[in-house]
């Protein structure tokens, strides 16, 4: 009996949280401008300059004969997400201008 009354007040108390989070009007988002664009895109192009910086010199490292260790490998995983997203957010936030 007590495992029907807890699942009947938890599925009391989901209905009524999903209620009251429908029952709020959505929030406005501000509307991009062509500066943000502008500003989106700078950071993008930074972004891919930084990886392909840091390819470069890890191909150079290659090319001398030495073998890059696991950190500046990351480094250049850590470079390719970041210019990816910054490539994204800035296609993102210059199509809703």
């Amino acid at each position: 009996m007590t495992s029907v009354r807890m699942l009947a007040t938890t599925t009391g108390a989901a209905l009524v949280l999903a209620l009251s989070g429908a029952a709020r009007p959505a929030t406005a988002v501000p509307a991009a401008t062509q500066q943000d664009c502008d500003r989106a895109t700078a950071a993008a192009e930074q972004a891919a300059r930084d990886y392909d910086q840091l390819k470069k010199e890890l191909q150079d490292l290659v090319a001398a004969g030495g073998h890059p260790d696991a950190s500046q490998r990351q480094a250049l995983a850590d470079a390719d997400v970041a210019r990816s997203t910054a490539a994204a957010q800035a296609e993102r936030i210059c199509d809703s201008v």
